[in-house]
C-alpha cells in the first residue's frame, strides 16, 4: 500500500511541475524583433524598417514599440509606414522627429508588425519592445476598501 501511495504521489509532483513548465516556458507571448536592413537611395535618402512578430503559442497584448534615434547628430525621420493585420497605431513621433511610439491592442501568434522609415543618413536606432498584461483584480481586493474610499 506504501510504495502505491508513493508513486501516486511521485506523479501528481510530476505532473504539477510539467504543467507549472508548460504555463509559464511554453504557453506564452514571445515577442522578437529585427532590424530591417537599411537601402540607400544614392544620394537622396536611406529607407529601413523593423519588424516585430509574436513566436509564442499566446497572444500578446497592449504592445508597446519605441524606435528611438540617439546622439548629436541624430537624424531625423522624413517619412514613417506601420504595415500590419494587427492595428498597430503611431502614437507619437514619426515624421519630423527623431523618435516614434507605436501600440497594438494586441498581436496574436504568429502576427507581425513592420515599420519602415526613411531617414537621410544610416543610423541604428535603440529599440524597445515591450507587452504588459494589466493584473486583473481579485475577489479579495474588490471586498477590501481602497485608501481612496475609507
Amino acid at each position: 500500500m506504501l510504495p502505491w501511495l508513493i508513486l501516486a504521489l511521485a506523479v501528481i509532483v510530476v505532473v504539477a511541475a510539467a504543467y507549472y513548465y508548460w504555463q509559464t516556458r511554453v504557453n506564452i507571448p514571445q515577442l522578437t524583433y529585427t532590424l530591417l536592413p537599411p537601402y540607400e537611395i544614392p544620394d537622396v535618402i536611406l529607407v529601413s524598417g523593423l519588424l516585430v512578430e509574436n513566436r509564442g503559442k499566446q497572444p500578446a497584448p497592449n504592445i508597446k514599440i519605441a524606435i528611438q534615434f540617439n546622439g548629436e547628430s541624430a537624424p531625423m525621420i522624413h517619412h514613417m509606414q506601420v504595415a500590419s493585420a494587427e492595428n498597430a497605431v503611431l502614437r507619437s513621433g514619426g515624421e519630423r522627429h527623431t523618435f516614434a511610439n507605436i501600440s497594438a491592442k494586441s498581436l496574436r501568434p504568429r502576427g507581425k508588425v513592420v515599420v519602415y522609415w526613411a531617414a537621410a543618413q544610416n543610423a541604428q536606432p535603440q529599440i524597445t519592445v515591450t507587452s504588459y498584461q494589466p493584473t486583473q483584480e481579485s475577489f479579495l481586493q474588490k471586498l477590501l476598501p481602497r485608501k481612496s474610499n475609507a
